[in-house]
């Protein structure tokens, strides 16, 4: 038997909350499994309710905090019961295999953690290139040098690598998926698996530009390899 926990963090969401809890209603998971979907939930809008009312959320707590989604991640995995956490974001939507086809890697010991490209749920063409670019041949670059990076709406865990790393790095303006990832590296193996992406939200990079994206990252990138910290830019707080 298998034991997943899906946590998915939600801040002001309302809106587009229900299609993520849709996906995750629909997985496709072989006889004997067990999926828990934790989400951790804030905002003026409607979020909680959203949450509270769907019939896929097992469980919902309200984030107090609202310091960010790597505090809201670690917050919902405190209380998961899954032998694998799962992640993903409340403006993503996830495949119905998404969740078999991660917790198959963990047949393989060595294996701690998972994680898969990203699609633009709207936009045009535009949008699918550069997400091409950006969110799966970087990542397949990245991966091919050691630099392995999960993308918090399209990552898993082992349970006991997750704990002994302490999870996400709380004081980490974004990145936290990116360093979680460096630091499970150093306990194990960290798969990048091209044919499970998921659908998310387009709205940030069309608000700030793809520009603004990549030069935001750029500085990040620079700083965490420098000094392991990121600056706070904002860019995922909006």
């Amino acid at each position: 038997m298998v034991t997943v926990s899906v946590v998915v963090p939600a801040r002001e969401e309302a809106d587009s909350l229900a299609p993520t809890l849709d996906s995750l209603a629909a997985q496709r998971l072989p006889d004997g499994w067990t999926l828990e979907v934790i989400v951790v939930a804030c905002g003026d809008d409607g979020t909680l309710e959203v949450a509270r009312d769907h019939p896929a959320a097992d469980r919902v707590l309200e984030d107090d905090v609202r310091t960010g989604a790597g505090p809201a991640r670690n917050q919902g995995a405190a209380v998961a019961r899954g032998d694998v956490l799962a992640f993903t974001d409340a403006d993503t939507v996830v495949a119905p295999w998404w969740v078999r086809a991660h917790t198959s890697h963990y047949a393989d010991p060595q294996v701690v953690g998972v994680g898969g490209p990203l699609r633009p749920l709207e936009g045009g063409l535009v949008d699918r290139l550069l997400f091409r670019v950006l969110s799966d041949l970087w990542y397949r670059v990245s991966w091919s040098v050691g630099f392995v990076q999960q993308s918090g709406n399209n990552c898993s865990v082992r349970r006991e690598a997750f704990e002994a790393v302490a999870g996400f790095d709380e004081s980490l303006a974004f990145l936290e998926d990116t360093d979680l990832s460096m630091r499970l590296r150093e306990r194990g193996r960290v798969v990048y698996e091209p044919r499970v992406p998921v659908w998310t939200s387009v709205r940030r990079q069309h608000r700030e530009g793809y520009g603004g994206l990549f030069l935001a990252y750029a500085v990040a990138y620079c700083s965490y390899a420098l000094v392991g910290t990121v600056p706070d830019v904002g860019y995922f707080e909006r």
